[in-house]
C-alpha cells in the first residue's frame, strides 16, 4: 500500500514522466538523507509537508539556525552547507505541486506490477540502511516478490562483452552457489548480468536484478515475465521506474548488488569501466569478500589486478589500514565444499589472500563453518555479527537513527565488567582498572582470538617508563581493586606517535589496548580525524562504564600529547603529526 508518507517523499525524490526530466530539480541522495534528517529531529515528518499550514510552518523553522544543530552532529555529508542551500523553499514547492502527474504515474506503475517500499518496509534491505545510513535511497522500486530482498544471495558481476568461456564459468559457479541455497544477485544487463540471472532461475532457484534503468519496460520483458509470475523472481531499482539509461546511475547501481549479497564474484573485469569501479569500492570499503574467476588463460588484466592487489595499492578498510586489498581467486572445477569453504575464508576478517597459509590450529570442516541459507547457522562470526546489527531498527524519518551495535559480541569473553570509580585527574584515570573485552568493535578483527592487551605487551621495544613505587605483579582480581601507575606529561613528550599505530605503552595495559585500537580507527577516517559519536558507536562498554570516562580518558590521551584536539569547541580528535 502506498502510504501518504510515501507519496510525500515520491513528491520530493523522483519524477512521474518524461516531460519533468527538464523542469524540475528532485532532491539528490544526499539532500533527501539531511533534510529527512533534519525533519526527524524536529519532530516532523515528509507527510507534513503535504499540508499547508504546517508547511509555512515547517520552512519557517528551517530558516532559523539552531534548528539544524541537532542533524548537522549527525550527518557528516561533505559540502554539507551546499547541500543544505540548494534546498530552497520555491523548490520543494514546486516539487510538492505536483499531486495530478503522482496519482496518474502511480496508476500505471501499479497496473504493470511495480511496488514502492521505503526505509521502515520490512523487506528494504538492511544491509543497505547499515552501510549508506543516511545515504541509503530514500524508495526502492520493484517488481516481483519483495520478499526475495532479504533472502541469502552471491553478487556475479563482469562484461557485457563476455564470451562463451565466461557464460560457461559463470553457469558452474551459479551451480555451486545454488547447491549451497543461495540465490543470484547481479545487474539485469545482458552479458555476465542476465545469464547469471536465468541459470539461477533455471535451476529452480530464485534471482534478484538491480536495474539501473527501466524498471517498466522491464516488468512486461518476456525475459523475465515468467519468472515474475512464479514469484522466483524480483527486479527493483532505486532510480525512476521509466528512467532511460545513463552511465551515472549504472556506476551508482554497482554498490547495491554488494550491499544485498553476502559475497560477490568478479567473472570478467577489465581495468576501466563499471565492474572494475564497483569492484574496487567493494575492496576499499569492505563490504562484502570478493571472489574473482581465473578461468581466462591469460587471465584478464582487472581480474589479475583484484587478485594481486598491486592496481589498489595500499587503502584503507575496516579491518586494516596497512594491507593491500586483494580478492581470493577461484575457478570453476572448484567443488560446491571448497567453494563453501573459500565463503567461509572470504568471511573471515584477515586480510584476504590468494593461497592459503598454513596454520596450527585445525581447519574447520565444511559443515562447521558454513553451513548454507536454509539452516539456523550463521556464515561465520563476522556475518553472525552483521546480522545481529540488521535486526534493529533504522527508522530515518520516524525515529533517530541508532546505529550503535549490539553488546552481545562486547561481552563474549569477558569475566568481570566493574565500573570505574570518579576519575578525576590524569593521574589517577586509570584507577579501578577493568578488565575490557578481546572483541572490541574497532579492534582489527584478526586478534578477535588472541589477548590484544598481551598482543601490545609483547611486541612493545619503546615502552614508557612507569612511574610507581610499587610494580610488584598482582593477581587478575588484585588487578581489578589497585590503582594503576600512570605517566606524567613530562614523560609522555618522549613518545609521539609514529605513522603507524604505536606499540608503546600509555599509561596502563588496558589505557594502551584502548589507545591502539584508537589510533587503528582515527587512521580510517576522513582526513585522520574522528567526532566523539563515532568513538561512543565503537566502544559500547562506555554505556557500561558511563561516557563520562570516554571524556576523562580523551582528555588524559591529550594532555600527554598522544592525541590532538584540532578545535577547542569541538569534541573532534586526530593523532600527532610525527
Amino acid at each position: 500500500m502506498i502510504t501518504e508518507n510515501i507519496k510525500a517523499v515520491l513528491l520530493l525524490t523522483s519524477f512521474f514522466n518524461s516531460n519533468e526530466l527538464g523542469k524540475y530539480k528532485t532532491l539528490s541522495i544526499n539532500e533527501y538523507g539531511y533534510f529527512a534528517c533534519w525533519l526527524n529531529q524536529n519532530g516532523q515528518k515528509p507527510v507534513d509537508l503535504l499540508n499547508e499550514d504546517s508547511f509555512d510552518n515547517i520552512w519557517g523553522l528551517w530558516d532559523e539556525p539552531l534548528s539544524h544543530v541537532k542533524a548537522k552532529k549527525i550527518i557528516d555529508f561533505s559540502r554539507l552547507e551546499n547541500t543544505i542551500a540548494n534546498i530552497t523553499y520555491d523548490r520543494i514547492k514546486d516539487l510538492l505541486n505536483r499531486g495530478a502527474s503522482l496519482s496518474l504515474a502511480l496508476d500505471k506503475w501499479q497496473s504493470a506490477g511495480v511496488w514502492i517500499i521505503d526505509r521502515q518496509h520490512e523487506h528494504y534491505p538492511k544491509n543497505i540502511k547499515k552501510q549508506l545510513k543516511h545515504q541509503s535511497p530514500a524508495l526502492l522500486f520493484g517488481v516481483g516478490d519483495s520478499a526475495l530482498l532479504i533472502k541469502p544471495a552471491i553478487g556475479f558481476v563482469g562484461s557485457r562483452d563476455c564470451n562463451h568461456d565466461d557464460e560457461q564459468a559463470t553457469t558452474q559457479y551459479v551451480q555451486h552457489i545454488n547447491q549451497l541455497s543461495y540465490q543470484v544477485v547481479s545487474g539485469g544487463a545482458k552479458g555476465v548480468d542476465s545469464h547469471a540471472m536465468l541459470a539461477s532461475l533455471n535451476n529452480g532457484n530464485t534471482a534478484i536484478g538491480v536495474l539501473a534503468d527501466s524498471l517498466f519496460k522491464a516488468s512486461a520483458s518476456n525475459q523475465w515475465r515468467q519468472h515474475l509470475k512464479a514469484n522466483n523472481l524480483v527486479l527493483v531499482s532505486p532510480f525512476y521506474p521509466e528512467g532511460r539509461f545513463t552511465p551515472a546511475n549504472a556506476m551508482a547501481r554497482n554498490k547495491y548488488i554488494y550491499l544485498l549479497s553476502n559475497a560477490t564474484l568478479v567473472i570478467t573485469s577489465g581495468e576501466k569501466g563499471g565492474t572494475w569501479e564497483g569492484a574496487k569500492e567493494n575492496l576499499k570499503k569492505d563490504w562484502v569478500p570478493l571472489l574473482v574467476s581465473t578461468h581466462q588463460e591469460p587471465l584478464q588484466a582487472g581480474n589479475q589486478g583484484l587478485i594481486n592487489g598491486s592496481v589498489l595499492g595500499k587503502v584503507k578498510t575496516k579491518n586494516s589500514t596497512k594491507a593491500q586489498a586483494k580478492a581470493l581467486s577461484i575457478t570453476p572445477t572448484t567443488s560446491s565444499e571448497q567453494f563453501s569453504e573459500l565463503l567461509f575464508k572470504g568471511h573471515e576478517t584477515t586480510p584476504l589472500k590468494t593461497e592459503a597459509e598454513p596454520s596450527s590450529k585445525p581447519t574447520p570442516s565444511t559443515n562447521e563453518t558454513l553451513k548454507s541459507p536454509n539452516t539456523n547457522l550463521d556464515l561465520s562470526n563476522k556475518s553472525s555479527l552483521q546480522e545481529d546489527m540488521f535486526s534493529m531498527p533504522l527508522n530515518f524519518e520516524h525515529e533517530a537513527e541508532n546505529l550503535e551495535n549490539t553488546q552481545s559480541q562486547f561481552i563474549e569473553n569477558t569475566q568481570k565488567v566493574i565500573e570505574p570509580q570518579s576519575l578525576e585527574t590524569p593521574d589517577n584515570i586509570a584507577e579501578h582498572q577493568t578488565d575490557l573485552t578481546e572483541n572490541k568493535r574497532g579492534l582489527n578483527d584478526d586478534t578477535n582470538e588472541s589477548n590484544p592487551v598481551a598482543k601490545i605487551e609483547a611486541n612493545s621495544e619503546k615502552k614508557i617508563e612507569a612511574i610507581s613505587q610499587d610494580s610488584v605483579e598482582v593477581s587478575h582480581a588484585d588487578k581489578l581493586a589497585s590503582p594503576a601507575p600512570s605517566v606524567t606529561p613530562d614523560k609522555a613528550e618522549n613518545t609521539k606517535l609514529e605513522s603507524q599505530p604505536p606499540t608503546q605503552t600509555t599509561t596502563t595495559p588496558l589505557l594502551d589496548n584502548f589507545y591502539h585500537q584508537l589510533c587503528v580507527l582515527i587512521q580510517a577516517q576522513p582526513k585522520n580525524l574522528i567526532d566523539i559519536s563515532e568513538l561512543e558507536n565503537h566502544f559500547p562498554e562506555f554505556e557500561i562504564m558511563g561516557k563520562t570516562a570516554l571524556d576523562k580518558w580523551l582528555k588524559h590521551l591529550v594532555e600527554i600529547d598522544k592525541l590532538v584536539k584540532p578545535n577547542a569547541r569541538k569534541k573532534q580528535y586526530t593523532l600527532p603529526v610525527a
